[in-house]
């Protein structure tokens, strides 16, 4: 993991970073982003990232269909004043 995790079960560190296993590096990347953040839109994980938002876009929705990530909540995005999907990993 990149950052240091207080207060968290190593057996749920365990878990997560089993579900993990199968993904390609930028799968990977954006579920260890969706995590951090919690609940995150596209735009969330894309600036999390340092990426275009058209690479993580792909991504969550390869996740969606492998059960690993699920809509949870709709947001309006300060930036376009738009209706967005806030994803969050399931566990």
């Amino acid at each position: 993991m990149d950052k240091t995790f207080r207060n968290i079960p190593q057996t749920q560190l365990d878990s997560f970073e089993k579900t993990l296993e199968n993904l390609g590096h930028k799968q990977q990347a954006v579920l260890r982003a969706i995590d951090d953040l919690g609940m995150a839109s596209n735009r969330m994980i894309a600036k999390k990232l340092g990426w275009e938002i058209n690479r993580v876009t792909g991504r969550v929705s390869e996740l969606v269909n492998l059960g690993r990530v699920t809509s949870m909540n709709t947001t309006v995005d300060k930036d376009t004043n738009r209706t967005v999907t806030l994803w969050q990993v399931l566990k």
